[in-house]
């Protein structure tokens, strides 16, 4: 699987290494976006070897430092170029020497205008758009409220300018990696007559994006890396994987235990003096011990751990006096104490035990390998044997009544048997809530399952109540599952074997290029011709990389597979989405999408522009990124500088850049 953490790091470095003052050393100032962006591909010692004697913080209040120059890694957002033009009073003494302003995406117009006409315009000597507005790791566009956009009936005003959002995002991805991918979508059955889901409108204005992205940028065109494919999908495309337990070490945890943006985890231990107090850890991918078990099925994690700390313990001289190999996570814990010139090891190791040991604990407690059994029948629509269950409701009321299971896990089970059985009758519905005791804030989530295109009623009349329930397609005989609680396997797996075998279904999941759009004006093709040359491209080229996008939020579980198939069949797969979600995240979600909901989504909408100065020093004018195709290199330009109407300059077309 390509590192996205590895693609983000070297774009974020390269950018820091292009600014040489003269002075050698400078200054770096991230906002609290950009801190976290940063932070999620680099470790500080990263930045700090550039040349840089310090690192701060927008918003926090700063020292003058007016002998060096700063590079600004901003949000284009009106408060950090308000706090950027701050520092740069036009009556008193700027914060640095000068500035170098990068900007993690594109620059609003109305924020150019503002920037570029300010005090601090004298003092910019660099202003250009990075296009890195996402986190690493798996790539997330860091914005939950893009469900609410998606899904809610009282958003339906805002979804183009959320989908435009995210398609420019997407562009940033894409371009961190170097790639131009066909775009290829989800359009289910029903919407063959014209509609459009979330998936095909997100895919046809990306397509739109990228297109003037590399009409701007002739050269970077020419200097792709791979062509390759992005699927859009959407979270409708499979809501069973939302709400089923996983029982991988990754998922299990994010799902039974609070884990900060699934990173951040406290927990208490007892210190030297026999007292309890609270650690704070963070699980990413610099520690190899998490590296080596995030996959692995929790019943595997206890061996794999103490196979691992054997193997740390005969690697390590030092440890060797310690003759005796651990045999469980008890005695592993205890040798654990007397090691203490391994610090850090050892706090890792304490770590996932710790994690471990609260995962089974939950498992037991909260009957979740009793009731596993049955979400799997629900979702593979098949027991353990193979056979059609036929008395999964019997099964499923003792659940619903029993107060040692919790009440999130009733909801994700009615909501599983919901989706199963293809809606129920309105009466059979409500008797149910009654008999689990469901609140009507959780009883309206599960009716909202219909929003995602779910049967919520036998013979419902909504807009999309039509779809008919999609049952996993019966395993094969040699495809083996070693646990009964793992059986289901989530379709956007299903979808990324097909496509890459090449028999994915055309017609449910078809190219932008191929497809054709309503116009006001005619109906028309996405694509023009005559082609530049960086159009005539084949889709899906064997071996190229391919991104999947999930709008609405991506599992662990479907993290997961990703990872599996990478080596598995031996392609390049990056997954994505707007955010990750748990199975509570995903209930709560759909407690907020009721017609009533008005929380603002995250948006930032304008164009992509690399902002230059002439000889004088002015400002040149960006031009529009549909326009007519820039020079192919700066020199070849004739820049001119700010003067009448800015929106009549942006009409030359826009020039788009990367440090």
């Amino acid at each position: 699987m390509s590192s996205v953490v590895k693609a983000l790091h070297d774009r974020i470095m390269e950018s820091i290494d292009s600014v040489q003052p003269p002075e050698r050393y400078k200054i770096v100032v991230l906002d609290a976006k950009t801190n976290k962006i940063v932070l999620s591909a680099c470790k500080m010692f990263d930045i700090m070897d550039r040349n840089v004697t310090l690192v701060e913080m927008l918003e926090s209040k700063r020292q003058a430092y007016t002998s060096l120059e700063a590079v600004y890694l901003l949000t284009p957002c009106l408060e950090s170029v308000l706090r950027l033009m701050d520092d740069y009073p036009n009556d008193g003494q700027p914060k640095y020497k000068a500035a170098h302003v990068l900007f993690t995406a594109p620059l609003e117009n109305r924020l150019f205008d503002r920037l570029t006409k300010s005090p601090v315009s004298k003092y910019i000597r660099t202003l250009r758009e990075l296009f890195i507005d996402f986190t690493g790791k798996v790539f997330s566009l860091e914005s939950p409220s893009s469900f609410y956009t998606l899904y809610s009936p009282a958003k339906k005003m805002e979804l183009s300018s959320e989908l435009d959002t995210i398609a420019k995002q997407l562009v940033s991805v894409i371009a961190t990696f170097g790639d131009f991918p066909s775009i290829r979508y989800f359009r289910p059955p029903e919407t063959e007559d014209g509609k459009r889901t979330q998936s095909m409108k997100l895919a046809m204005l990306l397509q739109s994006e990228l297109e003037g992205y590399m009409r701007s940028n002739p050269e970077t065109a020419g200097k792709q890396q791979g062509q390759g494919t992005i699927l859009i999908l959407d979270r409708s495309v499979d809501v069973t994987a939302a709400l089923v337990h996983e029982f991988t070490y990754q998922a299990m945890a994010n799902d039974l235990l609070h884990i900060e943006d699934g990173t951040k985890f406290s927990y208490e231990v007892e210190n030297a003096n026999g007292e309890m107090e609270q650690v704070s850890v963070v699980i990413d991918e610099s520690d190899q011990v998490f590296l080596d078990i995030r996959h692995a099925h929790i019943v595997e994690t206890a061996s794999t751990l103490t196979s691992k700390f054997n193997q740390f313990v005969a690697e390590n001289e030092a440890l060797r006096g310690d003759k005796d190999k651990v045999a469980s996570l008890r005695n592993m814990k205890d040798q654990l104490a007397n090691l203490p010139q391994f610090q850090d090891m050892k706090a890792k190791y304490s770590t996932h035990i710790h994690i471990t040991k609260e995962c089974m604990k939950i498992f037991e407690t909260w009957k979740i390998n009793e009731l596993g059994l049955v979400e799997q029948q629900l979702a593979t629509g098949e027991t353990v044997d193979g056979h059609l269950p036929k008395q999964v409701l019997a099964e499923m009321i003792p659940f619903l009544d029993d107060p040692g299971v919790s009440t999130m896990d009733k909801i994700r089970l009615l909501m599983l048997y919901m989706i199963c059985r293809g809606g129920l009758k309105a009466d059979d519905r409500e008797q149910l809530f009654r008999h689990a005791k469901i609140s009507e804030g959780n009883a309206e989530a599960i009716r909202n399952l219909g929003l995602l295109g779910i049967n919520v009623e036998r013979g419902g009349s909504g807009e999309r109540s039509k779809r008919k329930p999609f049952y996993p397609r019966k395993k094969p005989e040699d495809e083996e599952q070693p646990f009964d609680l793992s059986r289901y396997i989530t379709k956007t797996k299903k979808i990324v074997e097909e496509h890459v075998n090449g028999t994915l279904d055309t017609t449910l999941y078809p190219y932008t290029t191929e497809a054709v759009v309503d116009s006001s004006e005619a109906t028309k093709s996405l694509r023009k011709t005559p082609q530049p040359t960086w159009e005539k491209k084949k889709p899906n080229v064997k071996g190229s990389r391919l991104f999947v996008f999930i709008a609405g939020g991506v599992t662990h579980s479907e993290i997961r597979a990703m990872h599996e198939l990478c080596h598995e069949m031996g392609r390049d797969i990056v997954i994505g989405s707007t955010h990750i979600i748990t199975p509570r995240m995903f209930v709560y979600s759909l407690r907020a999408i009721t017609p009533d909901y008005r929380s603002a989504p995250n948006s930032a909408n304008g164009g992509m522009r690399t902002i230059q100065k002439d000889a004088s020093g002015r400002f040149v004018a960006p031009s529009s990124a549909h326009g007519p195709p820039p020079p192919r290199s700066p020199a070849q330009a004739q820049p001119q500088p700010f003067q009448g109407s800015a929106d009549q300059d942006r009409k030359k077309g826009k020039i788009f850049g990367f440090i």
